[in-house]
């Protein structure tokens, strides 16, 4: 298990930060869903489908419905997902149908929800299939026939911005939109932060300047968004000299080529005045005729 799999675990297994990546892509941030109605889910399930990389799995009860949520945390793009979940949740459904009845499941039986979220923490773009027919071939006049599947997924490297009305999630979220869009918003300069998000966001991105502000401050929430500001200007004005310089070594280049150009033009155009033709010309220096000609038109 890697550390972003175990911070995972750490971080997203919290129950309001559970039930706050739901109440995000459900209810944009309303919170409908309580974490204290989590609980988690110890039996075989669990250990038959989180050896599948499943991060965590809860069972929600409320008095209503039992339902089991799922918090998968992906930090590559992986084309089988769409099968990887619906593996997922399919094994769930089997396991629950052999544990609650003996032969087969009663007439009018409604089984549990189940529900799958895909937290897309990476930084390149998801440009695989969010839908099983995407991934799959469907052939001319089936597609009635063919049972769609949909992704549920979060991705945090686009514009869009997720309400998840839990302060830590949301700076988690912020925070890995600010360090891949290289951007930090004015009203965010002051801003502080939830420290286990801070460190969240070092374990999923590598940026040093995270681990840096995470070790100064040992408790309490952090302030964050200056130092990201000054590393990103910085960041922004090496780019902008190694453009420069990029752009004077171009120059001294095609200086240089145009000198030669120069020097050759002379020498052609002094051999046609003494009545050496381009043929001739050409056979001299081991040029082609045509390059002479395009040299002269240039002129």
């Amino acid at each position: 298990m890697n550390s972003i799999d175990i911070e995972s675990k750490k971080f997203l297994g919290q129950p309001k930060n559970f039930v706050s990546i739901f109440n995000a892509l459900l209810f944009d941030g309303k919170q409908v869903l309580k974490p204290e109605y989590l609980k988690d889910e110890n039996s075989e399930l669990v250990m038959n489908v989180s050896s599948k990389h499943v991060d965590i799995i809860k069972r929600y009860e409320d008095g209503t419905y039992l339902d089991l949520f799922v918090i998968e945390s992906q930090s590559y793009v992986d084309q089988s997902m769409v099968a990887r979940v619906m593996e997922y949740e399919s094994v769930a459904r089997m396991r629950y149908i052999r544990q609650n009845f003996k032969k087969h499941v009663p007439m009018h039986t409604r089984l549990p929800m189940i529900l799958t979220v895909v937290l897309y923490v990476g930084e390149s773009k998801w440009n695989a299939a969010k839908r099983l027919s995407e991934l799959e071939i469907i052939h001319p006049g089936f597609e009635d026939m063919f049972n769609e599947f949909k992704l549920n997924l979060i991705e945090l490297n686009t514009n869009h911005k997720y309400n998840t009305g839990e302060k830590a999630t949301q700076d988690f979220f912020d925070l890995l939109r600010m360090i891949y869009r290289k951007q930090i918003l004015k009203e965010d300069l002051d801003r502080e932060f939830n420290r286990d998000a801070l460190y969240f966001a070092y374990v999923v991105t590598k940026n040093k300047e995270l681990l840096n502000i995470y070790q100064k401050n040992e408790k309490g929430d952090v302030k964050v968004c200056r130092a990201l500001d000054e590393m990103f200007e910085e960041s922004t004005n090496k780019g902008i000299q190694m453009g420069i310089k990029q752009g004077i070594e171009q120059g001294i280049e095609q200086g240089i080529e145009q000198g030669s150009e120069k020097k050759e033009l002379e020498m052609y155009r002094k051999m046609m005045d003494k009545g050496f033709e381009i043929k001739t010309i050409a056979s001299i220096f081991s040029v082609s005729e045509e390059s002479i000609k395009k040299l002269l038109m240039k002129a």
